[in-house]
C-alpha cells in the first residue's frame, strides 16, 4: 500500500510513489484525518484505474481547494488489504474512513463527504443534464465487453451527449463549474476514450465536438487531471476482465513496463473553456 496527502504542500515534489502519511488519532474527527482508499495499479502499489475511485477522489478535491478539507490518498491491493482496512470491515474500494466512521459504497461515501464537509456545494438538481448522459457508460461496458459488437448503440448515447451539451453551452453538465453529475461522469468517459481505442479501435467521433469541449474543460481541471489514472492503467483494468478483449502475456508485460502515458489531448474542435 502507499499513500500521498492533499492538498499537497508547495514544498511537496512530484514523484511516482506515494508517500505514507503521519498518522493522526483523535477521538473526535477532523477536517485533517480524511482517508481515502483507492484501487492500486498493476504493480500492487501505485494509482490504478476505477472511475467510481476518481469520482470520489475528484470530489475529495474540489472539497479541497477551498480550504475545506485535507485528506490522504492510500492505494489498496484487494486481494491483500492492510491491516487497518480489514479491521475497519472494510471490502471494497473506494473506500473512506474518517475518526471512527467508515464507509466502502460510493453513495453513501458521496452523501457522508457532502454532509461533513458543505462549504463547497458540487450539488445540482437538472433532469435534462442527467438524461443526457445515464445511458453512455452502460453502452460503453456493452460494446467493450462485446455483448454488442456494433458501436451504434454507445454513438447514439454520445450523440444525444452532444447535442445537449452544444445546446446549452455549458462547460460542465450543470453549469460553468463541475458539480456531482461531472465527478460520476467524466471519469467514465476518460475509460471510453481510452480502453474503446486500444482494445476496439473506436475513437470519439471528431464530429462531437461539444464532446470533444467538455473533455477539453475536464483536462483543464486540477481535480480531473491530478486524479486520473495513466492510460495503461486503464487498459489493464478492462482487459483483465473476462468478458473483454484479452491481451496476451507479452502485451500486457509490455503495457506494464511502459512509462506513464495520459490521454489529456483534444482535437482542435475543442475551444479553450475557462474554469477558473
Amino acid at each position: 500500500m502507499s499513500s500521498a496527502r492533499w492538498p499537497r504542500e508547495e514544498s511537496e515534489e512530484d514523484g511516482d510513489e506515494y508517500r505514507d502519511p503521519t498518522a493522526i488519532e483523535c477521538s473526535k474527527p477532523s477536517a485533517a484525518d480524511v482517508k481515502l482508499y483507492v484501487k492500486a495499479g498493476a504493480d500492487g502499489q501505485r494509482y490504478g484505474a476505477c472511475p467510481f475511485c476518481q469520482r470520489v477522489f475528484m470530489v475529495l478535491m474540489l472539497k479541497a481547494r477551498n480550504g475545506h478539507l485535507r485528506f490522504t490518498v492510500a492505494t489498496v491491493n484487494l486481494s491483500k488489504p492492510p491491516e487497518d482496512f480489514r479491521q475497519m470491515g472494510l471490502r471494497h474500494v473506494p473506500a473512506l474512513v474518517h475518526g471512527a466512521l467508515a464507509y466502502d459504497n460510493v453513495d453513501d461515501i458521496v452523501q457522508y463527504v457532502d454532509e461533513a464537509f458543505p462549504g463547497t456545494s458540487l450539488c445540482a438538481d437538472d433532469p435534462l443534464a442527467d438524461n443526457a448522459c445515464k445511458n453512455v457508460f452502460s453502452k460503453f461496458c456493452f460494446f467493450v465487453k462485446e455483448v454488442s459488437k456494433d458501436p451504434a448503440g454507445l454513438l447514439a448515447e454520445l450523440s444525444k451527449l452532444d447535442a445537449f451539451l452544444e445546446r446549452t453551452g455549458r462547460n460542465f453538465l450543470c453549469g460553468q463549474q463541475p458539480t456531482h453529475l461531472d465527478c460520476e461522469l467524466l471519469p467514465k468517459l476518460q475509460h471510453l476514450r481510452v480502453a474503446a481505442s486500444h482494445l476496439k479501435g473506436f475513437d470519439i467521433p471528431t464530429r462531437l465536438a461539444a464532446v470533444w469541449r467538455y473533455l477539453h474543460a475536464a483536462y483543464s481541471l486540477d481535480a480531473f487531471v491530478e486524479s486520473c489514472p495513466s492510460d495503461q492503467e486503464i487498459v489493464l483494468h478492462w482487459a483483465g476482465k473476462p468478458e473483454t478483449p484479452n491481451l496476451s502475456f507479452e502485451q500486457q508485460a509490455a503495457v506494464v513496463k511502459e512509462a506513464p502515458k495520459y490521454s489529456l489531448d483534444v482535437p482542435v474542435v475543442a475551444r479553450p473553456v475557462n474554469v477558473s
